[in-house]
């Protein structure tokens, strides 16, 4: 379809679908562009008939539902329309949970490789008016999902069923240790990535955080070398290997009519000061909270705790290194 004709249809769409009544062929011929000729000329005017035709039976060809009538308020002619409720998608709903789904599942596929693809399906949500970021923002995430380097390998190792060995640093370990497991499955619990599986040196399942993997993960031996059980579920291994922590309260200052997604999940805000708004939020994880106020940049200011304040400034440091050259 040539770029004219593309542009025609376009315009008749638009025309079709700007008002309730049914619009003449006499109408569309002076208020559309591609269809401007000389209403006295009648071989332009066939020649417009002619080309409307095919314009009609095309619209229809690709599924836009258009409507034939008369408009009674007019001269009774013969008119043309789009009804809206015909042409428009129903109203998008998700639930809160669906939607946090949809922000943790965009977060996973901030890869480079994936991330146009991820960004296409968050144009269209947002078009249709859902706001994810609302929902990703409720759960501070201080490395995108999708960032962790070992999350490729293992999820290569899971599909391939084949085994992998990697160090892992264990919450009481002074040095990382070698682990070999045959794993089951990956999963993101409260910002987190894990990996379960059967852990072949200790012949039992275990769960095994992805931060706590400082090298890399190579796969071992042959494909198809186990079966993964049934009814496994990795999101419950990785919710009961953290201990729960005891929340905190942070303390910030929001630069005014800043950081929406920031005012968004404070449950206390004011007083006003000179710098903004004065806010405060409950959370349980301090390097993933100063993370995500340190994207924020300059529109976030944290006051306390301490160690939020601490984390927030390295944070804010390392941002800073990546940009210089």
């Amino acid at each position: 379809m040539s770029n004219d004709r593309t542009e025609r249809l376009v315009n008749l769409v638009l025309c079709l679908l700007s008002s309730r009544r049914f619009q003449t062929a006499g109408r569309i011929a002076r208020i559309v562009p591609g269809y401007e000729h000389d209403l006295d000329d009648k071989k332009a005017h066939d020649a417009f008939q002619r080309k409307f035709e095919r314009d009609k039976s095309e619209l229809r060809r690709i599924g836009i539902p258009l409507q034939s009538g008369v408009d009674f308020l007019g001269d009774g002619e013969p008119g043309y329309r789009i009804a809206r409720s015909d042409f428009e998608l129903p109203q998008i709903e998700f639930t809160d949970a669906e939607a946090a789904a949809v922000a943790a599942a965009a977060r996973l596929w901030q890869q480079p490789d994936l991330q146009s693809g991820s960004a296409e399906a968050l144009r269209k949500l947002r078009a249709a008016g859902i706001d994810v970021e609302s929902h990703a923002a409720a759960t501070p995430i201080k490395a995108l999902p999708g960032a962790e380097t070992a999350l490729a390998p293992f999820l290569e190792a899971v599909a391939s069923r084949r085994a992998v060995v990697f160090e892992y640093l264990g919450a009481r370990d002074e040095t990382a240790q070698q682990r070999r497991l045959q794993p089951w499955g990956c999963a993101a619990w409260r910002g987190r990535w894990y990996v379960a599986g059967l852990d072949l040196d200790r012949g039992a399942q275990r769960c095994f955080r992805l931060s706590r993997i400082p090298g890399k993960v190579r796969l071992t031996g042959p494909e198809g070398a186990y079966t993964i059980p049934e009814g496994v579920d990795v999101l419950a291994f990785a919710s009961a290997s953290e201990t729960p922590q005891i929340p905190s309260r942070a303390r910030i200052v929001v630069r005014p009519k800043r950081a929406w997604g920031v005012r968004r999940r404070v449950d206390q805000i004011g007083p006003r000061t000179p710098e903004g708004d004065e806010a405060r939020f409950s959370y349980t994880d301090t390097a993933q909270t100063a993370a995500w106020l340190a994207s924020f940049g300059p529109d976030v200011l944290v006051l306390e705790p301490p160690e939020l304040v601490k984390e927030t400034v390295a944070c804010l440091q390392a941002l800073a290194d990546e940009e210089r050259p």
